[in-house]
């Protein structure tokens, strides 16, 4: 088989460019994952059979290296942005980003696919100091972002804490969007909602899943038209995931902020309070997600106290059965968020763009082949707009 062009530096090759600002390098569980994506790879992980879905921020423009190894794209790599066909030349920095990387018979990773999402899609209902609210979702924002004005059409990119807020990596104006948000399904005094947005015509069996939800919002409230469970289902052929997320410690699990939970009987997550986090694994056989080692990459900006997090925020189960108890390269520069991909018209809009969660530069950064790499890596929360995508999880109850 031969293989497929790759792009090259003056076009796409999106970097999962994820460890933390200054407080990163702390290391939770064992061995030296030292890999951009945090998948813990190494050369011969996967034994030619499955691969690693990775989920993250896009943070710059560049050669992807995990572990010093390179993931190459091809240069018609499909993209969906939201569910809809787009070039590879919309990409941005602070999007969410998931693909599936596979090894090559020379050692090499490749991805066939990259699907972007937004965490809500809507208006912007008020502006308070650097917090927006869309759909009902409280957002931490820039000082850029907080300029936006009240009604203006946006989609918001970024990591949800483990209490439900959204802390932004990138915040573009979208014209006639349709209204979205994907977030922890959960039952009120007033019924189903996701964060502070009311939801009708929302089956009450996906309270404590994670769901993606269009359809039209008014007076704080959104009547579903399409409704879908985040499950990592779009993820195929992965055998080992690897995620970044706002974390927290619930018995033997760990809580993320996105609503999935995973099984963590070894402890790698925080002892206490709430943390940034690339969490590694592999699912089980019921297709619950176990960790087998952990990162943390710093607070990021918009991060609770410490001590914080979501206390009355449920263990939950598998990531199917949630109600079951159970870089800066020598001489490179980080892309600024929002920037468009490098081979994109210089006329396209990225849109406002606040400064990613993690921060433009991190320990270690990005080597060059074969160089040294920061911790951590990408995994991110967000749902996602293919068919299938994101997490399921736990609930706050």
């Amino acid at each position: 088989m031969s293989r497929p062009p790759l792009i090259s530096r003056r076009l796409l090759l999106t970097g999962f460019w994820l460890a933390g600002t200054a407080v990163a390098r702390a290391q939770v569980g064992r061995g030296t994952d030292q890999g951009i994506g945090g998948t813990g790879l190494t050369r011969g992980d996967d034994h030619g059979i499955g691969g690693t879905g990775i989920v993250g921020v896009i943070q710059r423009f560049g050669s992807i290296y995990v572990n010093g190894e390179r993931i190459t794209y091809a240069s018609d790599v499909p993209v969906r942005i939201d569910g809809e066909a787009a070039s590879p030349k919309a990409l941005r920095v602070g999007q969410l980003a998931r693909v599936v990387a596979t090894r090559r018979a020379d050692g090499t990773l490749v991805t066939r696919n990259i699907a972007i999402a937004s965490e809500v899609a809507g208006p912007i209902e008020s502006v308070k100091g650097n917090e927006l609210t869309v759909l009902g979702q409280k957002i931490v924002v820039s000082d850029k972002e907080s300029r936006l004005r009240t009604g203006t059409q946006v989609a918001v990119y970024g990591l949800r804490r483990t209490d439900g807020v959204i802390v932004a990596s990138l915040v573009e104006p979208r014209r006639g969007a349709t209204e979205r948000v994907t977030g922890l399904v959960e039952r009120g005094l007033d019924g189903l909602r996701i964060g502070g947005l009311r939801l009708s015509g929302v089956d009450p069996l996906l309270v404590g899943q994670r769901v993606q939800i269009e359809g039209s919002a008014s007076q704080g409230a959104m009547l579903a038209a399409r409704t879908r469970i985040d499950d990592f289902s779009d993820l195929v052929g992965a055998s080992r995931l690897s995620i970044e997320a706002y974390v927290q410690r619930a018995g033997s699990n760990l809580q993320l902020g996105s609503g999935f939970v995973a099984r963590d009987g070894s402890r790698f997550g925080p002892a206490a309070g709430e943390a940034r986090m690339v969490v590694n694994g592999v699912f089980d056989r019921s297709r619950g997600f176990q960790v087998d080692s952990a990162q943390a990459i710093g607070h990021g900006p918009g991060a609770p106290p410490s001590g914080g997090g979501a206390p009355n925020r449920s263990p939950g189960g598998s990531i199917l059965h949630p109600n079951r108890t159970a870089p800066n390269p020598s001489g490179g520069q980080p892309g600024a968020p929002g920037a468009p991909a490098p081979g994109s018209s210089p006329g396209a809009n990225p849109g406002p763009a606040p400064a990613g969660p993690s921060g433009p530069s991190g320990p270690g950064g990005m080597g060059s082949p074969g160089g040294p790499m920061g911790p951590g890596g990408g995994m991110g929360g967000g749902g996602f707009g293919a068919p299938g995508g994101g997490m399921g999880g736990g609930g706050r109850r």
